[in-house]
């Protein structure tokens, strides 16, 4: 139980205390294991940086200087991950203004670092067509003395219905481990995102069929109850995210080509677009709060199509700008 001196407004709650009762008000609001986890790496990295000489200071002690000291400290990790902390740290400070328990958010003193901007890079039909090729067979060996040869591999109905599913709605690694029986239907898939937001995905009826195939003829324990999860391991464990990444990773290899399960999340997403799709439904489909990442696949897509339309005009294909019949003569 909290000592009384440690949560009352204005004391001099240390960082350790804050960041404890943050992260027992943020199990409170149900957010995810993942965000959990992501808060917890960034609070033990900034309470690392006081070290021993620093001990544990209040909250309300710590400056902008010493948040900024912090921030150039982080070396070797990636811009995606600097950003991060910085949010996490706004978090904390946020909540913590808001109980009272420091006088203001020091955070909107510290600059907010430069988002990562990556290039994407969706698969081509090709790529695509090499993965599903390489789902059911080993890469090829030669024994001495004999003929080259693969093994038929054990997963391959697995295999085919997570490729279907990834690549239909573009589903994240770690919400596609997390899909429950109770959460298909012949249509859609009920998808809890990030900040545990709950989503409706539809997928196509090849999908769902090829669900079924692997539930029926492959999956560990047979046909899952409501509750059990629908992709599991050789033990029947829910599979996870970065056994799943491992997993792809290992068919890319196979098939030639660079694979991680985000990658078939860009090609979807690009595609939808490419074939008509509307950038709300594919905002809502992905579960982004906003359209920043949206305007990005659109604006792939428009190039693709500005693209074709240079090769495929018909006023190009036709020549028609060379008709010039009747037309005066140029003056020099």
């Amino acid at each position: 139980m909290t000592n009384k001196d440690e949560s009352a407004p204005g004391s001099a709650v240390s960082l350790s205390v804050a960041v404890e009762h943050f992260l027992e008000a943020k199990r409170a609001q149900r957010l995810s294991d993942n965000t959990l986890i992501d808060y917890k790496r960034t609070f033990r990295r900034f309470q690392a940086f006081f070290g021993e000489d620093g001990g544990d200071p209040p909250l309300s002690s710590i400056t902008p200087h010493e948040v900024r000291q912090f921030m150039n400290s982080l070396t070797g990790l990636s811009k995606k991950s600097v950003l991060n902390v910085h949010i996490g740290l706004s978090s904390l400070w946020h909540w913590a203004t808001e109980e009272e328990l420091c006088p203001e958010n020091i955070m909107r003193k510290v600059s907010r670092p430069r988002p990562e901007i990556r290039a994407i890079q969706p698969f081509t039909h090709e790529e695509v067509d090499r993965l599903f090729n390489a789902i059911c067979r080993s890469a090829e060996y030669t024994l001495p003395g004999k003929k080259s040869c693969s093994n038929q591999l054990q997963d391959c109905y697995r295999m085919r219905a997570i490729l279907l599913t990834l690549i239909d709605n573009g589903l994240r690694a770690e919400e596609l481990c997390h899909i429950r029986a109770r959460d298909l239907s012949t249509s859609n898939i009920k998808v809890f995102g990030k900040g545990a937001k709950e989503r409706l995905v539809p997928i196509s009826e090849t999908t769902y069929q090829a669900i079924m195939e692997y539930t029926e003829k492959e999956r560990i324990g047979g046909l899952p109850g409501k509750d059990d999860f629908i992709f599991v391991t050789k033990s029947g464990s829910r599979i996870a995210g970065d056994e799943l990444y491992h997993m792809i990773l290992k068919l890319g290899k196979r098939a030639g080509v660079k694979a991680y399960p985000h990658k078939f999340r860009h090609t979807f997403a690009i595609n939808f677009l490419r074939n008509g799709g509307n950038i709300f439904a594919l905002q809502a489909i992905l579960g982004h709060a906003s359209l920043e990442m949206v305007k990005r696949y659109l604006s792939i897509a428009m190039a693709d199509i500005e693209a074709v339309h240079q090769s495929a005009s018909i006023v190009n294909c036709w020549h028609l700008g060379a008709i010039r019949v009747g037309f005066p003569a140029s003056v020099n």
